[in-house]
């Protein structure tokens, strides 16, 4: 639970410097109820409005569920916001109509009808016509449309003013010096960006990504500003969907207030090299930015670069790269602490960052997990299916898809349990980036491809079609020394499931997208209609987190660690449409570094096994392997697929020159290649 962050005073009684962002308040709404998007503060509670029900959920100031936990207003449902002009509360649910509710009853008084198509946002302003009082309101990149007390028109601030695209939130501000303003919650750029705009819609340069300090991973919901949440603060009031129901102090922006954002430094580089040292400054202030000092250090030396002519205005970043550069000379890693001095800075605060920076000998192949939370019952499910199946297609080596199924035939209750979503369809990226639409995947894969992993990681996966058995081996070479709670997992999955009707898959009957996964159009078709689901998972073999110890603690640069699992595959799943899914989790971070995905050995799609009478031993071998019967050459591949040794046919091969670990046989006989897994220890 996070704590609510209390006004402090100081000694005299006199409050603190206000500072515009401080966190106030920052809890799971998810643990309120499901679907939360509108939220106002009551002067004793806070209601939280689920947008796809009738449900409004009910909590105290600090984000916890009261008692009874939710109400329903007879005559409104699917409410997005909610305002108030002090006396009642004033409901927009993405239709035409704005509704009066009585605070004390919970009941609907009125109906309010505008010519507003959808009233998603909507915040009172009692400057309104001629001080009578009224509302903005909107969806998403319209116009904002300005109307009275009974509904009609006062005016529109147009699309091309205000320059937003996905707003879904909107607070009125008579409080901030030089107002009064209007602040938008905003799902487009970083998804929950919160905008300050002059009252004729121009943005005036003062933003908040939400994602900085709240969570990753959620998107804008509804805004709501008042003055009696903290005593002697202003507040703005949100709900980041899915992640966090927040307050912000409202306040006048610092005069001076540079943050140091962000740095862009490789954690991995290859060993040796000199790495630049860069970031991103953004002015949290009102007064520009001249000059100021970026500093460096290793924790043995400190490093100044004097930055001059600069005019960073407010709310405007700059990106440095400092005139020192690291010099990476061995396989060690190198604490960075890197600061911004700025003499006139009234929060030192948010001038620091630190990161890690390694020697390696070479770079791993970086590959992308992308979890999709799914349900047969899941009306806007498809666009995930389609997500998976384009990353399938334009990234067949370096993206890897998973469907995790919820409620339905195709669930696996460990894999589900672990997916922790805000709703469907959902996704986790490398679990890096959490509860994100799976139908934007693949403006994550530019994010995620350049991340550099520690480990290279490979696997082999044998089928025996007598007992069904797939015997596993994952493999990781890591290139850094780590120490921590790092674990292998595999996941199986299996393509073209089903089928399933059309009606049991999509009951809105119609779906403009193109589905490439069953090779027919969505909008056209008719039942019945049979789909068939690709990206199956089927099982998870090491619990969601990964199998405890499966790597060391701690890990040397260079060396290899393997793990075997050993998987029953059900008759009713089919062996030539099965691919095995293998990973290294960082258990710390819920991170997951790698991955790999591999088809079965000796299915008719994979490598050919014939039943010969090879025998071959010993097995774990230490310099000799004896191999009886007839072939023709053997040749020998590593776990990462490098051919290390090839020999004539012959009774015994020599294999004393290769280091321990897994190897491939691929015996080559004038019938057929036959498949051997050995292990080498010295």
């Amino acid at each position: 639970m996070r704590k609510l962050l209390l006004v402090i005073f100081v000694a005299l009684g006199l409050q603190t410097q206000a500072q515009l962002w401080n966190v106030q308040l920052n809890e799971d709404p998810t643990t309120l109820g499901s679907g939360l998007a509108g939220v106002i503060w009551t002067g004793t509670e806070f209601w939280c409005a689920a947008w796809n029900s009738a449900d409004i959920y009910v909590a105290d100031a600090n984000g916890n569920l009261s008692t009874p936990a939710s109400f329903t207003i007879a005559g409104v449902t699917g409410t997005r916001s909610l305002t108030t002009d002090g006396s009642f509360i004033y409901i927009g649910a993405n239709t035409s109509a704005i509704y009066q509710v009585d605070i004390t009853t919970r009941t609907l008084i009125s109906t309010i009808n505008t010519s507003v198509a959808n009233c998603r946002y909507l915040t009172y302003d009692p400057t309104l016509d001629s001080g009578n009082g009224g509302f903005w309101t909107g969806a998403y990149g319209s116009d904002i449309t300005a109307v009275s007390m009974s509904g009609t028109t006062l005016s529109t601030i147009s699309s091309g003013t205000h320059g937003l695209t996905g707003v879904y939130g909107m607070a009125f501000d008579n409080y901030t010096s030089g107002g009064p303003y209007l602040w938008a919650f905003d799902q487009g750029g970083n998804g929950a960006d919160i905008i300050q705009l002059a009252i004729n819609g121009v943005p005036t340069g003062i933003a908040h990504d939400a994602t900085t300090d709240l969570g990753a991973g959620g998107t804008a919901g509804g805004l709501f500003i008042c003055n009696n949440y903290n005593t002697g603060t202003n507040s703005m009031i949100g709900i980041m969907q899915g992640v966090s129901l927040f307050s912000y102090e409202l306040a006048d922006p610092p005069s001076d207030d540079p943050i140091l954002v962000s740095l862009d430094i490789d954690n991995y580089v290859v060993n040796p090299t000199n790495v630049d040292i860069k970031g991103t400054i953004r002015n949290g202030g009102i007064n520009p930015i001249t000059s100021i000092d970026v500093k460096w250090s290793d924790g043995t030396s400190t490093y100044t670069d004097n930055l001059t002519g600069l005019n960073i205005i407010s709310n405007q970043t700059y990106n440095f790269t400092h005139n020192t550069q690291l010099n990476v000379n061995n396989t060690n890693t190198n604490a960075l602490s890197v600061w911004i001095d700025y003499p006139a800075d009234l929060d030192n605060t948010n001038n620091t960052l630190s990161t890690n920076v390694s020697g390696v000998t070479f770079i791993p192949t970086k590959r992308i997990i992308f979890e999709e939370a799914t349900g047969t019952w899941c009306g806007w499910c498809p666009r995930g299916a389609v997500g998976l199946e384009t990353l399938q297609q334009n990234y067949p080596n370096t993206a890897i898809g998973i469907a995790v199924h919820n409620g339905d035939a195709m669930t696996v209750a460990a894999y589900d349990a672990g997916m922790v979503v805000a709703g469907y369809p959902s996704g986790h990226v490398d679990r890096n980036i959490l509860d994100v639409d799976p139908g934007s995947f693949m403006q994550y894969y530019g994010d995620r491809i350049n991340e550099i992993s520690p480990v290279e990681i490979s696997a082999v996966a044998n089928f025996d079609a007598t007992t069904r058995n797939i015997d596993i081996t994952l493999s990781g070479e890591f290139v850094a020394n780590l120490s921590g709670d790092y674990r292998f997992n595999v996941v199986i999955l299996e393509d073209e499931v089903g089928p399933y009707s059309q009606s049991n898959y999509y009951s809105g009957g119609t779906n403009p997208l193109v589905s490439p996964i069953s090779g027919f159009d969505w909008q056209t078709a008719t039942d019945p209609v049979s789909v068939k689901f690709d990206h199956v998972a089927r099982a998870i073999l090491g619990g969601f987190n990964g199998t405890p110890n499966s790597i060391p603690a701690t890990i040397t640069a260079g060396g290899v660690h393997t793990y075997d699992y050993t998987h029953n595959l059900p008759s009713n799943q089919d062996e030539n449409k099965v691919h095995v899914v293998g990973m290294v989790i960082d258990n710390t971070t819920g991170e997951i570094l790698n991955g790999i995905k591999v088809e079965l050995t000796g299915t008719s799609t994979g490598v050919e096994v014939i039943n010969s009478e090879f025998n071959i031993y010993p097995n774990p071998v230490k310099d000799v392997l004896t191999i009886e019967g007839t072939y023709t050459s053997v040749d020998i591949y590593d776990v990462f697929g490098k051919l290390v040794l090839t020999a004539e046919s012959a009774k015994t091969i020599n294999v004393a020159t290769l280091s321990n670990g897994v190897y491939i046989l691929n015996i080559n006989a004038q019938n057929g290649v036959t498949t051997q897994k050995i292990t080498i220890t010295k």
